[in-house]
C-alpha cells in the first residue's frame, strides 16, 4: 500500500482528529523526495522545530535546508501555521477571561510567546472590561526591549481605557522577571493609577511557561 495517502484514508474513515502530529503533517506535506517517504520527512519537521508544539518557531531557511521541502512546500506549511496563528487568536479575543492569567496566556502565546525577539504587548479595555484594542507596541532585541510608558498611557487616554492588561515575551523560556521588569511594571502601575486607570497584570511569556505578577502580589 502507498504509504502517503494512509493519513487521507484514515482521517475519511475516523475523522481528521484521529491522526498523530506526525500523521497530520504528512497529509499536509503530501509527498516526499526519492529514497524518502513523507512519515520521515514529517519527523524531521518536527524533530527540527524541538516538537510538534514548537512548528511555529520554524523559519523559512530552515524548511527549505530539509531535504525534500523546496520553496514552494516551504511556504505552504508556513502559511498553514500563520492561518492556525490567526485563528486562535481570534477565538479567544472574543472574550477573554482577563481575571485568569492562565487563560490569558493560551491566547497571548500565539501572539508572542515564538518571537525571535521581545515583544510587548497591551490590552485595553474599557470599564465593563471589553477589550477595546490589543496590539505589540514594542519590539526589541533578543537581549531587552525599551518600553515607552508615557506612550501606553497616552494610547490608553485616547482610547478611553479603564484598564490596561500588558504582557512581554522571554525568547529564552526563562520567564522569571528581571529587575527592570519589577521597576517597569511598578512605574506603570503608578502612571496609569495617576490617570485612573488599573494595571490588571504583566505577564512574562515563554514558549512552555508563564509569569503572572498578578498571581505573584507582585502588582502596587
Amino acid at each position: 500500500m502507498n504509504t502517503d495517502i494512509m493519513p487521507r484514508e484514515k482521517a475519511m474513515e475516523f475523522g481528521i482528529s484521529a491522526l498523530s502530529d506526525v500523521e497530520l503533517l504528512a497529509l499536509v506535506i503530501k509527498s516526499a523526495c526519492k529514497g524518502r517517504n513523507v512519515f520521515e520527512l514529517a519527523e524531521e519537521i518536527i524533530d527540527l522545530s524541538n516538537g510538534f508544539g514548537n512548528l511555529l518557531t520554524l523559519t523559512f531557511d530552515e524548511l527549505t535546508g530539509i531535504k525534500g521541502i523546496k520553496s514552494a512546500k516551504a511556504l505552504e506549511l508556513m502559511a498553514i501555521l500563520e492561518i492556525s496563528k490567526r485563528l486562535s487568536k481570534i477565538d479567544r479575543i472574543s472574550e477573554p477571561d482577563l481575571n485568569n492569567p492562565g487563560k490569558v496566556v493560551d491566547w497571548l502565546r500565539f501572539t508572542i510567546a515564538y518571537s525571535e525577539q521581545e515583544e510587548f504587548f497591551v490590552v485595553y479595555l474599557n470599564r465593563a472590561g471589553r477589550v477595546l484594542r490589543h496590539e505589540t507596541v514594542f519590539k526589541g532585541s533578543r537581549h531587552g526591549t525599551s518600553v515607552g510608558i508615557d506612550e501606553i498611557i497616552r494610547r490608553a487616554i485616547l482610547l478611553k481605557s479603564s484598564y490596561i492588561l500588558v504582557a512581554h515575551n522571554h525568547p529564552s523560556d526563562n520567564v522569571n522577571p528581571s529587575r527592570e521588569d519589577v521597576i517597569l511594571t511598578d512605574n506603570l502601575s503608578r502612571a496609569a493609577r495617576m490617570m485612573g486607570i488599573d494595571l490588571l497584570d504583566h505577564i512574562i511569556i515563554g514558549r512552555t511557561d508563564y509569569f503572572s505578577f498578578k498571581n505573584h502580589d507582585m502588582l502596587k
